[in-house]
């Protein structure tokens, strides 16, 4: 069959959002393909064969448009890194604080103390993928939101952590108390470095925002303060995003 070469009526586009990029664009069809609504392509036919197997896999016929309508068609500009692949899907799925009772037997939660940098949340939503982080906290307020620009430098693995937008952090920390869970927070003032601390079986690992790290009233709800051995004058902490990579590899191994 050969791809279409027109772009659908803009109003598809209501209701829905752009993934764009190859990983990110693979990982929603590895994860939930019934929710790609259209995928966009741009570009050589030739360049495309995987994804246009996929998306005839998922009962969606592919677009192969002229650069101008692509772009046009998914929203994007000549400066977003979209490979000359999108797909517009149904919104990603949030779980709320009200739903915390469904990491009654997860064994890992990351959870986010603002962070508001979005190539750090991206990053740190790539890493509890690639560690097998069982879900990741999210403030609803004070945070990066999780934009589409957000999903392709998680590079996909947005797509295979479960997200909580949570409203209160220090009673989120309470509730996960309550199903058995240690919580830990990553601080440079630390009692123990990762490689010292015993983690239990079932944690919590607390990351603060760029700059200011833990908040007093998020510290007051860790058990146990953690830190990266390292640093020195002028360089006392690692950006959060490297952080998460450093303590989850720590806490998993």
């Amino acid at each position: 069959m050969t791809l279409g070469d027109r772009p659908r009526a803009a109003t598809l586009r209501r209701g829905v959002e752009t993934i764009f990029g190859k990983h990110s664009v693979r990982a929603v069809f590895l994860a939930r393909p019934a929710a790609v609504r259209r995928l966009i392509l741009a570009g050589r036919e030739s360049y495309h064969q995987e994804f246009i197997a996929l998306a005839r896999e998922a009962g969606v016929e592919p677009e192969l448009l002229s650069w101008g309508a692509f772009l046009r068609a998914a929203g994007l500009t000549e400066e977003d890194k979209h490979q000359g692949i999108a797909a517009l899907v149904d919104p990603r799925p949030f779980l709320g604080q009200h739903d915390l009772g469904l990491l009654e037997d997860a064994r890992v939660v990351l959870a986010l103390d603002q962070i508001s940098d979005p190539q750090n949340l991206g990053a740190m939503l790539r890493n509890a993928a690639f560690f097998g982080a069982d879900a990741v906290l999210i403030m609803r307020n004070r945070s990066a939101e999780l934009t589409p620009t957000v999903a392709r430098i998680a590079v996909g693995g947005a797509e295979f952590v479960r997200i909580f937008r949570i409203t209160n952090l220090a009673q989120s920390l309470d509730i996960l108390k309550g199903y058995g869970f240690w919580v830990y927070g990553l601080d440079e003032r630390g009692e123990q470095t990762l490689a010292e601390a015993d983690f239990d079986a079932k944690a919590v690992l607390v990351i603060g925002a760029e700059g200011q790290g833990l908040r007093a009233r998020t510290r007051t709800k860790c058990d146990v303060l953690v830190r990266i051995p390292g640093g020195r004058p002028g360089v006392e902490s690692l950006n959060a995003g490297v952080a998460s990579a450093v303590a989850l590899a720590e806490l998993l191994r």
